[in-house]
């Protein structure tokens, strides 16, 4: 079995910010969100860096409070309470999923997301680069 960070504040934060960077670049196109833009490009130079992003992630009104609970990489709208080791049922014909999850290609931060078979791969946003997947043995 692969080890995976320890989780530590700063990992974790560092997850979070990864999961939440798509939408965060989103949130914030066009005029409007330059200022805020400029807030997740130092956040990104600092998590590539090795540096802490918490004060970033403040400034952008993310926070570990808002997850609590929550997996790092689960959707919001996601169902987190079933067994990830026990897949759901797939009819016949239907994609059949390998069981595993997929980790920071980096090993920086304790992300860990699952995917359905025929969900797209998660991507690093930090570090532009797939999850890298393991698989549950």
């Amino acid at each position: 079995m692969i080890d995976v960070l320890s989780p530590s504040g700063s990992s974790r934060q560092l997850a979070l910010f990864c999961a939440q960077l798509p939408r965060l670049r989103s949130l914030h196109r066009g005029p409007v969100g330059a200022e805020k833009r400029m807030v997740i490009d130092s956040a990104v130079r600092a998590a590539r860096a090795g540096e802490p992003v918490d004060g970033y992630l403040e400034r952008l009104g993310v926070g570990a409070a808002r997850t609590a609970g929550v997996p790092v990489g689960a959707d919001e709208g996601e169902d987190t309470s079933r067994n990830p080791t026990r897949p759901p049922r797939v009819s016949d014909g239907a994609p059949h999923a390998l069981l595993g999850y997929h980790i920071c290609p980096r090993e920086m931060c304790e992300r860990r997301e699952h995917r359905t078979a025929d969900g797209e791969r998660p991507v690093c946003g930090v570090f532009d680069l797939a999850l890298r997947f393991v698989a549950e043995l």
